[in-house]
C-alpha cells in the first residue's frame, strides 16, 4: 500500500497494519471502485482511496498550524510534496507537509493539534555594560 500526505486542517495520527488504517480495512477496496467516504472514513482521516494496478493508494492528511515563527513572506501556508511513501515506513513523528515560506533554520514541531514551524532562539552575545570594557595590554603605533 501506497500513501499520499497532503496538508488536511483535521489532525490525526494514523495506526497502519497492512491494509488496516485506524481500523477501517481498506484491503477489500476493489480495483476500479469508486471512493465514497462517509463518517468512519472522514474520523480515520482517510481522505482517497484508489486501487492502481493493483495496489493500494490512500491519501491521508496532515494538519499544518500556523507558524511559530515569523515568516520570510507573511504566508502560513502548507502543501503535500505529492511523493507517494510506503504505508510500512510511515511514521506519526515525522512532518509529510511542508511549509511553504518556513526560514531555512526553521524545525518542524509536532503539536497535540497538528504540525507548525519554529525558529530555534538564538542568544545573542550581551554587549558589555559601561565601565566593564576590557583593558588593552599593548598599544600598536
Amino acid at each position: 500500500m501506497k500513501l499520499l500526505i497532503v496538508d488536511h486542517p483535521a489532525h490525526h495520527d494514523y495506526t497502519i497494519s497492512g491494509g488496516v488504517i485506524n481500523g477501517i480495512d481498506l484491503s477489500v477496496f476493489p480495483a476500479d471502485a469508486t471512493f465514497k467516504g462517509n463518517a468512519d472514513t472522514d474520523a480515520a482521516g482517510i481522505h482517497n482511496v484508489e486501487r492502481i494496478d493493483g495496489e493500494l493508494r490512500v491519501t491521508l492528511g496532515q494538519c499544518g498550524l500556523l507558524y511559530e515563527c515569523a515568516p520570510v513572506n507573511g504566508s502560513h501556508d502548507w502543501f503535500g510534496t505529492g511523493e507517494w511513501i510506503d504505508a510500512a515506513d510511515y511514521d506519526n513523528e515525522h512532518c509529510y507537509i511542508v511549509a511553504t515560506a518556513a526560514p531555512e533554520n526553521a524545525s518542524y514541531e509536532k503539536r497535540d493539534d497538528g504540525w507548525t514551524v519554529t525558529v530555534p532562539v538564538v542568544e545573542e552575545p550581551e554587549e558589555p555594560e559601561a565601565g566593564d570594557e576590557e583593558a588593552i595590554d599593548e598599544v600598536v603605533e
